[in-house]
């Protein structure tokens, strides 16, 4: 059993007590200072990036440590301390939320609201990026702090950090000390990561101030983790080992360049590391400083207003498309920049701004990150032939409807109609797709998760639901009343699949 874990490495004093305890991702919006006077065109020219792809070295390389030297003075330990109720412990609370989604707001605060309070320190690493004082670190390490306490790997010299802009739905923090001449990293261009690069993390997993460990690049582009609270997900995957207290550090490559900030790590029963890590890209995380700091210390993001679906084999057929690279509009929802450009169910996206459109989430990632208020150029394929749109992106947070892909209105996740299953009305496409004739009325499962109920009664993507404790259903709508009304213990469904019914016994405990 595995489970994603950020690396913050929570104690109670700088004692840095060894009874671990298991963490998972913790996120907020934490306290923000002002930085309307320092916009990214100033911070950037500080910076030192070379965006040249690794030259591999001659010869056999018997030792890393030229490129450490230069990273190791810019990697800090990161302190960050709260007060919170005694007996209170926010990771135990995520993943409280996450197995009993229905539990209300203010279950938790009711439980603790005469608990004494108490001070909470974690700890954490970040990398300086400009001599005055900037360090990028992870939102997770800093969220909520009350204090921010920054110290220097050779000095040990200690700095009060300001917090000034973190980004929850993507783990960015970005930091302030105020010092000069310090020493900085130079940041590369993730976009040049191969798999099989060599990956170096540096950080302070478990206190252990200054370690560095060597792996490759697993993967690149890793998304649907569910490791950030939005989803707003492009992970590197590497096997250098980190272990909580990395989260913030740096993941260089083998010329000592930054490439990515240590978020999380994949672990097993013992909680530690086994080999599958996670960092934002640099490029990302460079993205996310601009826009915290043009935006007054938040992040703005663009949304088009349509709920979008990866191709599966069967929808790239109905469409006669070779491959299955693309995102579907399924659902264009009116009053939004969609619809105003023109946007149709059954479009398939298949460039934004000149770049091809390979996966749902890729376009959901790129139309988040561009800036409200910006005309965006979109390919799409109507009928057999390619159509121009052009459409000027909203602002996710501000407007209605819904934002790019999952098709869950403002930015927030879709909910499931029972634990593990997605499903969505039947349209023409999903018609088309599935060879339905007009007599099947019902929901069409859109997915099931492998380790649910449903999965082990019978239930895959692509089946139809005609009815649910033996009433008809003809929407989602329909779908979600019958399940909230319904109080037993088993869910009779009847359902259509490959052009015959069959009624499956569904377990809801």
């Amino acid at each position: 059993m595995c489970k994603f874990e950020s690396m913050k490495y929570p104690i109670l004093s700088r004692s840095l007590s060894l009874s671990l305890i298991a963490l998972g991702i913790v996120t907020a919006s934490g306290f923000l200072a002002q930085a309307d006077e320092v916009k990214y065109a100033d911070l950037e020219k500080k910076l030192t990036i070379d965006k040249n792809p690794e030259v591999p070295v001659s010869g056999v390389v018997s030792s890393y440590a030229p490129a450490l030297e230069k990273v190791m003075p810019a990697v800090v330990t990161i302190f960050a301390s709260k007060t919170v109720k005694a007996g209170r412990d926010a990771t135990q609370e995520e993943m409280f939320r996450r197995m009993f989604p229905n539990v209300p707001d203010d279950f938790l605060e009711r439980q603790f609201e005469n608990a004494p309070e108490e001070k909470q320190e974690g700890l954490g690493s970040g990398v300086i990026i400009s001599p005055d004082g900037y360090i990028l670190t992870n939102n997770h390490v800093v969220a909520d702090s009350d204090e921010i306490k920054v110290t220097m790997p050779a000095s040990k010299k200690e700095y009060s950090a300001t917090l000034i802009g973190s980004d929850p739905k993507t783990d960015v923090a970005l930091i302030k000390i105020e010092a000069d001449a310090l020493p900085t990293i130079t940041i590369g261009d993730s976009a040049h990561l191969r798999i099989g690069d060599v990956a170096l993390a540096v950080g302070n997993p478990l206190g252990l101030e200054q370690t560095a460990t060597i792996g490759i690049i697993s993967a690149v582009g890793r998304t649907n983790l569910d490791i950030t609270q939005g989803g707003f997900e492009n992970f590197i995957q590497t096997d250098a080992a980190i272990n909580r207290g990395n989260s913030g550090g740096a993941l260089v490559d083998a010329g000592g360049r930054l490439i990515g900030i240590n978020t999380a790590i994949q672990s097993g029963m013992s909680g530690g590391n086994i080999g599958i890590g996670f960092a934002i890209p640099s490029n990302m995380a460079l993205n996310i400083v601009e826009r915290l700091l043009d935006g007054g210390g938040v992040v703005k993001r663009g949304f088009l207003g349509v709920q979008l679906r990866e191709l599966d084999t069967n929808f790239a057929d109905a469409l006669g498309r070779d491959d299955r690279s693309g995102a579907l509009v399924v659902d264009v929802v009116k009053d939004t920049p969609a619809s105003e450009a023109g946007f149709k169910a059954g479009d398939l996206i298949v460039s934004f701004n000149g770049a091809p459109v390979e996966t749902m989430q890729k376009l959901r990632l790129d139309i988040s990150n561009t800036n409200p208020g910006s005309e965006a150029n979109f390919a799409v394929i109507r009928n057999g032939k390619e159509t121009a749109i052009k459409a000027v992106l909203g602002d996710l947070e501000a407007g209605s409807g819904l934002a790019v892909g999952g098709g869950a209105k403002g930015g927030e996740k879709e909910k499931d109609l029972v634990e593990g299953v997605r499903v969505r009305n039947l349209d023409e496409t999903t018609r088309s797709a599935l060879s339905l004739d007009e007599t099947v009325i019902g929901v069409a499962v859109e997915s099931v998760k492998d380790t649910s109920l449903a999965a082990a009664a019978g239930l895959r993507p692509g089946t139809v639901i005609t009815q649910i404790d033996q009433k008809d259903v003809a929407t989602v709508e329909d779908a979600t009343k019958i399940v909230e009304g319904f109080s037993g213990d088993v869910l009779l469904l009847q359902v259509y699949a490959e052009g015959r019914r069959d009624i499956l016994a569904l377990p809801l405990k």
